[in-house]
């Protein structure tokens, strides 16, 4: 599915300020059949929400990557959405072809996780966003990631660093923490949600992430969370909900006292 328009459809209905955190549903790296549950069987093509109010109600976030860019800078020649189908005016597949290699692009989109793009719009410089290969045409040579890619922006090639993955775990983790008051002495949650890919990539080393994120939060915190196709959280810098890919993301809940 297309992460932007679930995201649009959402921030129309609530509004630009309401805070909204959560992943896409994933199977692994098998890219073929995704179930979601919300009050009854699980099934495909369904969106579950849970909304929490009140006066001692206590909601922070936090997002960060930690992957390494290399190349240089291309743009986005000719898009359609997510579906990318120039860069610099090549198809984008004869790129990764160039840096992967024939094998490893026989296996994408699986494969592509490990090398992800930074999307950057001039017009919002501030704004810098991971995106994750979902689909590729080889026939046609381009490929389809997990939100749209706009026409004009620059792109270039991540690829994964173990320290500095579990460096950018653990700043989402600061992130969190630090916005939730010193005073909240009750239970505290945090739901993690980070990328099928990060798990894909870290392999042996995936436990390194979670204990980045553990040591920031505290022992006073209990953990749970999932993998998944696409990380929802507003980044700090801009405070709007986003669509992520490759990226770590902790949304702790707590209660005040009364």
């Amino acid at each position: 599915m297309n992460g932007t328009e679930l995201l649009a459809g959402l921030t129309e209905l609530l509004g630009p300020n309401l805070p909204v955190t959560g992943g896409l549903a994933g199977d692994g790296a098998q890219f073929e059949q995704t179930l979601v549950g919300a009050d009854g069987e699980p099934l495909q093509n369904r969106v579950a929400a849970v909304g929490f109010y009140g006066n001692s109600f206590r909601f922070t976030h936090g997002c960060a990557g930690g992957w390494d860019v290399f190349g240089p800078r291309r743009k986005v020649t000719k898009s359609n959405g997510p579906v990318v189908e120039e860069l610099d005016g090549s198809p984008p597949l004869d790129l990764y072809t160039r840096y992967l290699g024939e094998e490893e692009v026989a296996a994408m989109p699986g494969s592509g996780l490990a090398f992800p793009l930074r999307i950057h719009d001039e017009s919002e410089p501030d704004r810098q966003i991971v995106r994750s290969v979902f689909a590729v045409d080889h026939s046609a040579r381009t490929l389809t990631f997990a939100a749209d890619i706009p026409e004009g922006c620059t792109a270039q090639l991540m690829r994964a660093n173990f320290d500095s993955l579990a460096a950018g775990a653990g700043e989402a983790g600061r992130q969190a923490r630090r916005a939730l008051a010193d005073e909240i002495a009750g239970d505290k949650l945090a739901i993690l949600v980070s990328c099928t890919g990060r798990r894909k990539v870290m392999g042996q080393r995936t436990q390194d992430e979670l204990d980045a994120v553990a040591a920031e939060l505290g022992d006073d915190v209990t953990r749970i969370g999932f993998y998944s196709y696409g990380e929802i959280a507003p980044p700090v810098a801009s405070g709007r909900c986003e669509l992520h890919n490759q990226t770590m993301t902790v949304t702790m809940i707590a209660e005040a006292a009364a």
